[in-house]
């Protein structure tokens, strides 16, 4: 048996006691519902409603699951807010417990005995289904007295000065009787009951047995006692019912009335208009058609009318839908009606049967009103009004062109006279006979006040001073909008020289391109204009302007210019309209495949198109390796070495980004020396890589190609100017065949490189660039080269806009400008759409060349990854689920603005995080305690060592590394390091020791070796610190898996468990699809991370 106590075991003694509280106002807990659940474990379900006690229009929703039985509490729920904070029962849930302990059967569905019962739906269906089964088969209480479809439903309004009331009179076919409760008949007829009301009437209330008009009449009740219900519940509004305001009479508001009404059309209904003497209930009906109302106007002697009317009339209007009830029928009034409708209701309906029209207002009466009467009544009137009557009148508007501008004149003529609209006091000047119509001039005077600079007094709009217009965008706004509304009031006069401003030409933009010569030839020409109206045609255009002047004057309607497609294509191609010289441009070879996705086929002629065809049919060609090299190619490089040498040939630029290891760098020097062995004269070429490899790449050339005289372009300011300025010039002098220099050097020398002509620019590590942004960006894609290349095995690490840039380095234009490029490509992409990503392949497919060790490499040694958990403990993990928590609430609690300003501060506090993981000494200086990743790097060094293997640990914190290597010199182990610290030519130097000597670790921060080194010397890599761009980490793993080496190379990933750290390995999984698709590289970068994915890693 369920009791108290098994309540207040689910809530403390603060909730029980407001539960209480809200038991006593026992009003406060309704719509109370009991539903038993059958079953094994059989159970009660209780709902309620509990209004808020802080906002009286506020309730929540208690849902409560008990097992009577055994006293057991299955399960709760309320919608109210601390709910959601509280972890036991809220103090309704508890009142609604209390409440059916005390009273159950206050509950609707009570059951003492608990037997489940149907839904109400499905007993509903049932009882419905029961109906049909027995109807007329002599089954019940009553037997039908009526058959399917006879019941009819009869009105009778009621008409009180200016109120409406209806009764409802139900009919069958032997009795009839007025409905006295309508709440009660619309019950009946919603539960389908059977109901007498009297002895010759007798059904169940099925919609079967009404007729279609009667189940209209219905649905209006519906409705209009809903309302009604609705609104007395509602505690915000003023209207209450009074006890018997349903039980005869519905009375109707103005809407209502009109709606009941379109019902009764064609059905006969009484009306008792209880305004008329010995009124009675009358048959009436509706009138399609407008009434006959008759008014007379008659001359009083001091100047002024009299109107007087016959009876008065009662008028209803609603929206469009207005009726006039008059002399026992409403008049259902045509839509023009509409004119008279103020009229009718103001005035001839006032309760004083004579109106009185002053002199004064006569003249404005007979001009603005008596019209309309005339059209919609019968009016009689004296001849004195006739004469007050406005004359006829014609606007005149005459329109000439004025140079460029345009003049204009306008008048009001009636019969011979004429009348200035903008002459000193105009509306006073009065014709021989009659009177002007003013209402028709004021229209028109406000019109031209609209499109002209009209003074009035000055400037008069006649012959003498015409109205003048120069500004351009003024005569197009009144060539396509004013002179369409000058017409619908005026007779407009224009001169051929004025039609001549309006072009009736509709501009068609043509596109051809063929090929001839190496280059693209594009066309664009519009098929009825001289090739010298085409750019300022195309400028207007792409300003969204809605016009423009041609050279001869006339303007053109852009509306109804078909520019759409040549102005997209330059915006494609990044040009603008002025690079269209006589209609033409010409265009790099490289951007043939850009403009073959672009452009129709119709438009490319057959040069082009065999142009085409031949680049992608042609294969690699046969070039021979060259004899200077210093090194045998493997069959891939060889392929590599002949790609360079294709695109070379053709005048395009590529990426190769072969996956880190493959040699891409002897691919490169093979191509470069093949050149130089061709072209012995040919211009020294340029590679531009990070500072730390700068010297690598000397070394490079000196073991692969000795015969190419490569110098670094390094050292102080002077001394490198000393180099350039060698080659700078139209006559250098330099000997040297290749130049080397860095990325940041190359920034700060961009003005003498620009003096510079080289054969090829190579960047290594092309990443560098993916931010087209950056300065170093911009300087080597301003440096002159016949030819371009790029060496990178990520070339997507993080977005698209990244390869974009590489590419604007390769061959500008190929990809479009980058904001096109972002509406073509890379938000469709983003966005999921698999044709923009097989667009995007197709075009670059043919210039980026990539293979993988797993493809090309057979012999190369077994790469295996290990992730090495290590648990923190005691005081490294307190402060790590301190800071964590600080931080995440931090994050939470700000909003996306604060987020975004505050961004590089929250960044740092993940980074100070990662480094609690890391060891707390990099944050905490008196921490005093262990650190479990330091022990753990620790024993797999000691385990290497003890294999007889060589290890490489890279950390992306250098003062991390610093640790370790106090550490490992502690224990006697000998090691080498390099960090950004470490100069350039030394970092060469350690890297061919550790490959020779005995020395087994080499420490190495993540940003200063994780490119370009070899180290095959090691056959071990631990990373110490997950890389939040796991492509970083692939490339330092590459140092030692790469060709040369010769033992199966074992990678351990060191990762704090359930942390920040492994969370960053599963979200580098989630980014690396993108790059994948399409490059088959990956990544991840910091700055990238989205708010909600910041606040993921700290979950």
């Amino acid at each position: 048996m369920l009791t108290e106590k098994d309540i207040i075991r689910h809530c403390d003694s603060r909730v029980l006691r407001r539960a209480r509280n809200l038991v006593k106002a026992d009003a406060s807990i309704f719509d109370r519902r009991c539903q038993y659940k059958p079953g094994k474990k059989p159970a009660t379900q209780l709902h309620a409603n509990v209004s808020s006690a802080d906002d009286w229009r506020t309730s929540y929703d208690v849902i409560l699951k008990v097992d009577e039985s055994e006293g057991e509490v299955l399960d709760y729920d309320c919608t109210c807010p601390s709910s959601l904070s509280h972890s036991g029962m809220c103090k309704h849930v508890t009142a609604v417990a209390l409440v059916f302990l005390e009273h159950p059967d206050t509950f609707l569905g009570y059951d003492l005995n608990r037997n489940a019962k149907s839904s109400d739906g499905i007993s509903k269906l049932l009882k419905s289904v029961e109906d049909r089964r027995t109807a007329g088969s002599g089954e019940g209480k009553r037997p039908e007295t009526e058959h399917l479809g006879t019941i009819d439903l009869g009105v009778l309004l009621t008409h009180d000065t200016q109120r409406w009331s209806a009764k409802f009179r139900i009919s069958g076919a032997t009795a009839r009787y007025v409905i006295k409760d309508l709440p009660a008949f619309l019950d009946a007829v919603d539960k389908q009951e059977t109901y007498s009301y009297g002895t010759k009437l007798s059904f169940a209330h099925r919609k079967a047995m009404f007729t279609d008009h009667a189940l209209d009449i219905i649905a209006f009740l519906q409705r209009a006692v809903s309302i009604r219900q609705e609104l007395e519940n509602d505690q915000l509004s003023s209207y209450h019912l009074r006890p018997k305001d349903l039980e005869h009479d519905l009375f109707l508001s103005t809407p209502e009335l009109v709606e009941l009404l379109d019902l009764l059309d064609k059905h006969v209904f009484y009306v008792d208009d209880l305004n008329k003497l010995n009124h009675k209930a009358r048959k009436a009906h509706v009138i399609d058609g407008n009434p006959p109302i008759r008014v007379e106007f008659t001359s009083v002697g001091d100047g002024g009318f009299e109107m007087h009317r016959d009876e008065p009339i009662t008028l209803v209007a609603s929206g469009n839908s207005r009726y006039i009830w008059q002399n026992g029928a409403f008049y259902r009034c045509t839509p023009d009606y509409a004119e008279v409708e103020e009229f009718l209701r103001d005035v001839y309906s006032n309760k004083n049967e004579v109106q009185f029209i002053s002199e004064q207002d006569a003249p404005a009466f007979c001009s603005n009103v008596l019209p309309s009467l005339e059209k919609h009544l019968e009016v009689i009137e004296p001849p004195e009004m006739e004469v007050m009557r406005p004359r006829p009148c014609e606007v005149i508007v005459c329109l000439d062109r004025a140079g460029k501008g345009i003049s204009c004149e306008a008048y009001a003529q009636y019969d011979d006279e004429r009348c200035g609209l903008f002459e000193a006091k105009a509306e006073r000047t009065k014709l021989s006979y009659g009177l002007r119509d003013l209402g028709a001039e004021r229209v028109v005077k406000r019109l031209l006040a609209r499109y002209f600079p009209v003074v009035e007094g000055k400037t008069t709009g006649t012959q003498d001073s015409p109205m003048r217009l120069s500004d351009e965008e003024d005569i197009t706004r009144l060539l396509f909008e004013g002179l369409r509304e000058l017409r619908a009031h005026a007779t407009l006069l224009t001169t051929p020289e004025f039609d001549g401003l309006i072009s009736r030409r509709h501009p068609h933009a043509s596109i051809g391109i063929s090929f001839k010569a190496n280059l693209i030839n594009l066309t664009v020409s519009a098929d009825d204009l001289p090739r010298g109206e085409l750019v300022a045609l195309l400028n207007s255009y792409r300003r969204r302007k809605r016009y423009h002047r041609l050279k001869d004057g006339s303007f053109v309607d852009l509306a109804n210019a078909d520019l759409a497609e040549a102005d997209d294509l330059l915006v494609d191609l990044d040009l603008m309209p002025e690079d269209l010289r006589d209609g033409s441009a010409v265009l790099p070879a490289y951007r043939a495949l850009q403009l073959d996705d672009l452009v129709a086929d119709e438009q490319k002629d057959a040069s082009f198109v065999q142009y085409v065809n031949n680049f992608e049919q042609r294969g690699l060609a046969n070039y021979q390796v060259p004899a200077g090299l210093h090194a045998t190619l493997r069959p891939y490089q060889v392929e590599g070495f002949e790609w360079l040498c294709t695109l070379s040939d053709m005048g395009f630029g590529g990426i190769l980004a072969d996956e880190m290891g493959l040699g891409k760098s002897v691919q490169l020097i093979s191509y470069l020396l093949a050149q130089k062995e061709a072209h012995a004269d040919c211009a020294p070429a340029l590679i531009v890589c990070p500072a730390s490899l700068v010297y690598n790449w000397i070394a490079e050339f000196e073991k692969f190609a000795p015969g190419l005289r490569a110098i670094a372009v390094a050292g102080s300011k002077p001394e490198r100017d000393d180099i350039l300025i060698e080659y700078a010039g139209e006559n250098p002098t330099g000997t040297a065949d290749v130049l080397v220099t860095s990325y940041d050097l190359m920034r700060r020398d961009v003005e003498v490189y620009q003096q510079i002509e080289f054969s090829c620019v190579a960047l290594d590590e092309a990443q560098y660039i993916k931010n087209h942004a950056t300065l170093a960006a911009q300087a080597v894609k301003s440096v002159p080269s016949k030819h371009r290349f790029a060496l990178t095995g990520t070339p997507i690490e993080n977005r698209l806009s990244e390869l974009w840039s590489i590419f604007d380095f390769l061959m500008p234009g190929l990809l479009g400008s980058y904001r096109r490029f972002r509406e073509r490509y890379e938000q469709p992409i983003v966005d999921g759409q698999e044709e923009a990503m097989r667009r995007l392949q197709e075009l670059v497919g043919h210039f980026v060349m990539r293979r993988l060790k797993s493809d090309v490499l057979v012999d190369l040694p077994e790469k295996s990854e290990n992730v090495v958990y290590a648990h923190m403990e005691g005081e490294q993990l307190k402060l790590y689920r301190a800071h964590e928590q600080r931080l995440r609430e931090s994050i939470v609690g700000k909003s996306t603005a604060e987020f975004a300003r505050e961004r590089i501060a929250v960044l740092a506090e993940l980074t100070r995080l990662r480094e609690i993981c890391c060891d707390p000494h990099l944050v905490f200086d008196d921490y005093d305690d262990s650190s479990a990743k330091l022990s753990t790097i620790l024993d797999l060094v000691e385990t290497a060592i003890d294999s007889g293997k060589k290890l490489l640990l890279f950390s992306q914190f250098t003062s991390y590394l610093d640790i370790i290597s106090t550490h490992l010199s502690e224990q006697g182990v000998a090691h080498y390091t390099i960090t950004g610290a470490t100069p350039k030519r030394q970092r060469l130097e350690l890297v061919n020791e550790f490959n020779e000597d005995d020395t087994p670790v080499f420490l190495v921060s993540l940003k200063a070796g994780g490119t370009g080194l070899n180290l095959t010397g090691a056959s071990v890599v631990i990373h110490a610190d997950p890389w939040w761009n796991s492509a970083a980490e692939d490339q330092a793993t590459d140092r030692a898996h790469r060709i040369g080496q010769t033992k199966d190379v074992m990678v351990y990933k060191v990762i704090a468990k359930d942390s920040i750290e492994e969370r960053i390995l599963a979200l580098q999984e989630t980014k690396s699809d993108l790059a994948d698709k399409l490059i088959n590289s990956e990544g991840l970068s910091l700055s990238s991370l989205t708010r909600d994915e910041l606040v993921s890693l700290l979950s």
